[in-house]
């Protein structure tokens, strides 16, 4: 797995009033860019990555570098560590084992060093805000929460008052008020001082709830509200980086469908 090549946790301290989070961007740099700009529009004081910036797109070094340029903290994510080595592929698909394999091929040495040295998790004690990339119970282990139960346990494993996590490529707001667990269907929600949030973000590069737009969230904490947003991008564009790369087509096709 991870051994001690990758640092467990890193920590942020700096107050702000809008943070942007957003994850699995995972080498669609024609969606990471739109999405980039669409924050920049947004004005925030905070950028975060909830980490898988490469695999399955065909701009691996370009959305490395974009995340390294802008200096934004980013966790590392499972594909992340597949791309170097650092965790095992025998239990991925064939499709995502050959991506895998061509972006552990063309990623430059400057950008390999980068994403070795990114953490797992990172706590922000200004902010109360924890971020990690699958589950808060395991960091490394890679395991997905996808249900009510799952959600409940991994409230037990952070203590802020909100963790962000991506991972499933789908986008949910869990609430807890004491114990008791809602999942509003809502985008944008107003935050309560007697509550608690686990919230996963979504997928830049390749949603998988049936929407292909990019997603990304902002949470304002001066307002005290989190909103989910989707924005359109050149998927086309997206898509045809795929086929010339010459990774499988598959890749491609499902973007129009976001699963």
């Amino acid at each position: 797995m991870t051994g001690n090549q990758t640092p467990n946790s890193i920590g942020l301290n700096t107050p702000a009033r809008r943070i942007a989070i957003f994850s699995d961007i995972h080498g669609n740099y024609h969606a990471l860019d739109a999405v980039l700009k669409a924050i920049d529009d947004e004005k925030v004081d905070m950028i975060v990555c909830c980490g898988d910036v490469v695999g399955y797109g065909a701009r691996p070094n370009e959305c490395v570098n974009a995340i390294r340029d802008r200096k934004i903290p980013v966790i590392a994510g499972n594909h992340d560590h597949a791309c170097l080595l650092l965790t095992d592929i025998s239990n991925f698909n064939e499709i995502a084992k050959a991506a895998v394999i061509w972006t552990k091929d063309v990623l430059s040495e400057e950008n390999v060093a980068f994403l070795r040295q990114m953490p797992l998790t990172i706590r922000d004690t200004a902010n109360d805000v924890f971020f990690v990339h699958a589950s808060p119970k395991d960091p490394g282990e890679w395991n997905y929460i996808l249900t009510m139960g799952e959600a409940r346990t991994n409230f037990n494993y952070f203590n802020e008052r909100i963790c962000f996590i991506g991972h499933s490529h789908q986008p949910f707001i869990i609430e807890n008020e004491n114990g008791n667990l809602m999942c509003p269907s809502r985008p944008e929600i107003d935050l309560k001082d007697n509550r608690r949030y686990l919230v996963n973000v979504g997928s830049v590069g390749q949603p998988r709830d049936h929407n292909p737009d990019a997603c990304f969230v902002i949470l304002d904490l001066e307002k005290q509200k989190l909103e989910i947003k989707r924005l359109k991008y050149n998927l086309a564009g997206a898509q045809q980086a795929i086929i010339d790369a010459g990774l499988p087509r598959e890749l491609a096709e499902r973007l129009a469908h976001g699963v």
